[in-house]
Parts: C-alpha cells; structure tokens; sequence
C-alpha cells in the first residue's frame, strides 16, 4: 500500500539516519478513513496504491462510511421552465453548512422575515432526464435510489425501473427492478445481509407490499402487512403527499399509519388509532410501534415520521399554538420516547393556517428536513405561501437564540417536501 519511496538513495553509510520512513498501512487507511470524499477524489493522484484503497477497497469504503458524519448534505429536487410547457427537473446536492452561513436578508413582506436566498447555480446541476430517470425513492449510506418509468405499448401499461446514483462522484448504476409501475416506494439497507433493498406498495392491486432485494435481483411479495400507510390513500382520504414515504432508520422502514381505516375523513380519527409499522427488512417481518405517550390529541393535520439524527422522530401541531418534535432515543423501546422540542407558532413567526376552523386544505402543515444539536437547528419545510409568493418554502429555526430564517431560490423552485438528507460516501453503486 505505501507509495514508493524517493528513487534517490541516500548513502550506504548512512542508511540509519537518513532512510525514509515508511508509514505503516494501517496508520494510512486510519488517515485516510477519515478525510471527507472530496479531499479522497484529489488523494487518488497520489500513487497506485491509494486509488486501488479508495476507488475499489470495500472494506475501506465501510470503515470511512462508518467514520463519516451523518446529516451533512440536503438533496434538493427543483425545477426551472426554460420554455413554455418544458420543464427541467434536477438534483443539487448541499451541504446544510451552506445553508445555515448563506447571509440573509430583511423583507417587509407581510411581516419582517429573514430571507436566505440559495444561489442554486453555484452547485452541481444533475438533469434526472440526463439520468433516464424522474424521481427519488430515497437516500440510504451516501447511495440515492432514482426511478424511472415509460410506456409499454405492447403490454398497455408503464415498465418502471430503479438505479443507484452517487451524488458525490456522479456514477450511475445500470437499471435493475424492472417491474409495473407500482404507487410508493422506499430504499434502506439490509444490515444483516449487507444488502440495500426496495420496498414497493401498490394501491392498485388490493394495496400488497412488495421488496425487491438488490444482492438476489428479484422481487418478493410480502403477503401479511398488517395495516397501510394512510397517505397510500390520498385519492379517497386527504393527506398531504410524501409524508409517510417511509423513515430508513437501524434497518427498519417505518410510516405512519391507522388502524382500522376505512373511507372517512380527518376529524373521524381517534387518538388510539395512530401507530407506526416498521418493517425489518433482514427478515421483511413486522413490527407495530406506538406513538409517544404524550401524544393525547389528534391535530387538525397528520403527524410525521421521520428520521432526525439517525433516531426515529415523531412530530405534530398541539392545539394550534405549537409544534412538538418527540425522539425515540433508543429505537424500539417505547418508554425512550423523549419530547425534544416544543417549539410556539409565535416563536416561528406563524400566525396564518394554525385555526381549528379552518378546512384540511388550509391547515399549516410542517414537515422536519434536519436537527442539529451542535447548531441548534431545525430545518422544517412548510406548506404555507412564503416570501415571494413561493407556495411552499423551508424555514431555519435556532432555539437557543430563536431567530428564524425563511430559505428561498431565486432561479429555482425548490420541491421542499421532497427534500431527503444525505452525506457523502465511498459505498459502491455495484
């Protein structure tokens, strides 16, 4: 592994004081694993035998994916329309440091907000149309999951397929998965099988699950789920979409869902109906997990599952004055629930769509992207107008200074609620 010393030998008489020394290889993968993938891309130059460690190593790229900060990046899908009816749908991959030192600005818009504006063309621009593909299915150990469809004339219906793609190196896997179009997916990673797996539901065929594992290139159906993700149902049942995508958290896949559901509407919910199913994907068998115990009122909107700090987090509106973020410290166990923030709509600057008289449509509905506690950050987007008439915006919120920040492109629309975080890593597409 270690470079070839210089060619020039020193004196023969010489040779203890003055012959090089020669790290030892494990002091140079302990070096090395820890140096983020960019620095990596340019150390790759130096000899033969770094490229072969950080290019084709697997045992590398797992110990530098397990020395690699979590939470770094946000992958953004946006659009432009640079025609009449021709839209430019992409990826850009941030990092959340930019966001959070981007100067802001003050706007009299409404009320006095701060604004941070991204300047999207400063980052790398990746066309999903350049890719084959149309949209992500998610973001598991640096790797994301992008899936593509067209129609099949012959068989009168649309082929689907997935593929794996490294933001931080910009590889593309080949095609895999080819299957019917199916309603909603997600991606995670078998822990036990060191394998990553797509899970797909289907509204169309009496709502089955199906998970397609990558390492035997097959799909299986999963004939038991106990109870569908309500927002599978948004056609007959209003939920906001891309809610319950699935959270990938310790091997499980977990969403949100309700016992007993049948045609009926928001206010019909009682509180013990709400329960999380998590999926074990080592051995595609479930579990039910409870929300946390102080969770005694059913909001006028969803609550969410997510995935904040590599922890499973629940969150929801409480009688229209705050927003309530809980985190399940240990995964699994119920009584590890701890409430983390309960954050006041005056806190947020919010004084629009938190109304119990309000219809559905018009509730203000959050959706946590990030949390830091060394930052003291949250980065939730909103279904609310914001600065600009934008439709939809984020909002940065620090609770130790309670300062918040509106986020906005100005060459860009910004697909908030489809945002996935994501951090750069050596972990192969094949």
């Amino acid at each position: 592994m270690n470079c070839p010393p210089s060619t020039k030998s020193p004196p023969s008489n010489c040779c203890a004081t003055t012959s090089l020394i020669v790290l030892l290889d494990e002091l140079i993968v302990e070096i090395l694993s820890r140096l983020p993938v960019k620095t990596l891309m340019q150390f790759k130059c130096v000899c033969k035998s770094w490229k072969t460690l950080i290019s084709h190593d697997p045992s590398f790229a797992k110990l530098h994916l397990q020395r690699s900060p979590r939470n770094t990046h946000l992958l953004l899908r946006l659009f432009r329309e640079p025609g009449w009816g021709n839209f430019d749908y992409s990826l850009i991959s941030i990092p959340v440091s930019r966001l959070l030192e981007s100067p802001s600005f003050v706007t009299d818009y409404q009320v006095y907000y701060q604004v941070k504006d991204i300047t999207i063309l400063n980052y790398p621009y990746y066309r999903l149309s350049n890719m084959d593909c149309c949209n992500i299915v998610g973001s598991c150990n640096g790797l994301i999951c992008l899936h593509g469809a067209s129609w099949n004339a012959a068989a009168n219906d649309e082929d689907m397929w997935f593929c794996l793609w490294i933001p931080a190196t910009n590889t593309l896997s080949e095609k895999f998965g080819y299957s019917t179009i199916l309603f909603r997916y997600t991606f995670g990673y078998d822990i036990s099988n060191d394998g990553y797996k797509v899970v797909a539901f289907s509204s169309f065929s009496d709502e089955k699950l199906k998970v397609f594992c990558l390492t035997d290139n097959v799909w299986r159906d999963i004939p038991t789920f106990p109870i569908v993700p309500f927002d599978l149902c948004h056609r007959r049942f209003n939920c906001h979409p891309f809610v319950s995508r699935g959270a990938y958290v310790s091997g499980t896949v977990n969403w949100l869902a309700i016992r007993n559901m049948n045609e009926y509407e928001w206010n019909d919910i009682s509180i013990n109906q709400f329960v999380i199913v998590s999926l074990v994907l080592a051995t595609e068998t479930f579990r039910q997990l409870l929300p946390p115990n102080g969770f005694v009122e059913v909001p006028p909107v969803e609550p969410s599952v997510t995935v904040l700090m590599n922890r499973l987090c629940f969150s929801h509106r409480f009688k229209g004055t705050h927003f309530v973020l809980w985190m399940m410290m240990e995964f699994g166990v119920q009584d590890s629930w701890i409430q983390f923030l309960k954050i006041s709509f005056q806190d947020l600057q919010i004084d629009y769509g938190i109304s119990d008289s309000l219809e559905y449509g018009s509730q203000l509905f959050l959706f946590p992207l990030y949390l830091s506690e060394s930052d003291n950050t949250l980065i939730m987007a909103s279904n609310q107008q914001g600065y600009g008439d934008d439709k939809s915006h984020a909002i940065i919120y620090n609770w130790r200074d309670k300062r918040v920040e509106q986020i906005k492109s100005l060459d860009n629309v910004i697909m908030w609620f489809q945002t996935r975080d994501y951090f750069e890593s050596l972990v192969s597409t094949s």
